[in-house]
């Protein structure tokens, strides 16, 4: 459904998929070279090697996800094909412990599943409930005893697959691929979510893809600095969003109430 608010944005020519698939590749270059980094001497060293190593990772990650765009583009059914695609070559990988190809698997996954799901957000200030009630449950999942996140960390402690499978590496440079950090899959939704309907809705993608990964890079320091098994990134990654988009939002959810 069109709504005054959305101001389509017109798609790039088809033999345009090369983009998102370079930088991909570059998502992928930084894991495999990561781990033959020279190896943080200090503590200290150690800490800026994790933060500046994340922040190149998850600016890539950005990318790759407004460049997914292109779904939006497509029929319903391609988007329901590149879903499934996406979603078995997510499981093969796990099965096979190809671990950097199942995490740009998982990547592409979340990208598709996120950039679908713009088309069901009909107004931009939706996203003003959005950005209050997930990051809650994000954070009861994560620190609630009962909680999914918190379950599977705890399994995790006698089968890594817990960790692994469901989730994605980031790296840490100088350390070994198994000593990465890890971000869920879900984390990429929501990322490209809100950049798909920044785009969509004319708000200013720019913005987005810095305040978003500065969330993800501010979760990593809290977890190191804190020294905690497991930090919710949505909190951050929907405050930045507000903070990045609040203003518009608001304005938008006036207009909609003055028209009603």
């Amino acid at each position: 459904m069109s709504t005054e608010a959305e101001r389509p944005t017109a798609p790039e020519a088809p033999n345009a998929w090369w983009i998102p698939l370079t930088v991909l590749a570059a998502i992928a270059a930084v894991l495999l070279v990561a781990p033959h980094l020279p190896t943080p001497g200090t503590e200290r060293l150690y800490r800026w090697d994790a933060y500046a190593s994340s922040l190149v990772f998850f600016l890539l990650v950005a990318q790759f996800c407004r460049r997914s765009d292109r779904v939006r583009a497509v029929s319903r059914a391609a988007v329901i094909t590149l879903v499934c695609g996406a979603l078995a070559a997510v499981i093969v990988l796990n099965l096979a412990d190809v671990e950097i190809a199942s995490d740009i698997a998982k990547i592409a996954f979340g990208a598709v599943a996120g950039m679908s799901f713009v088309r069901a957000i009909e107004r931009p200030w939706w996203f003003l409930p959005i950005c209050v009630c997930v990051p809650l449950a994000d954070a009861w999942s994560v620190f609630s005893s009962q909680g999914v996140t918190r379950a599977v960390v705890n399994k995790a402690a006698d089968n890594r697959n817990w960790l692994d499978w469901p989730t994605i590496a980031t790296p840490i440079g100088g350390l070994p691929y198994e000593f990465f950090g890890r971000i869920g899959i879900v984390d990429i939704i929501f990322l490209t979510l809100f950049l798909g309907a920044a785009d969509r809705f004319g708000l200013g993608v720019r913005r987005g893809l810095i305040a978003l990964p500065l969330a993800f890079v501010a979760t990593n320091v809290i977890a190191f600095e804190g020294w905690v098994d497991a930090v919710p990134a949505l909190p951050l990654l929907c405050l930045a969003f507000l903070g990045a988009y609040g203003a518009a939002l608001w304005r938008d959810l006036r207009a909609d109430l003055a028209r009603r």
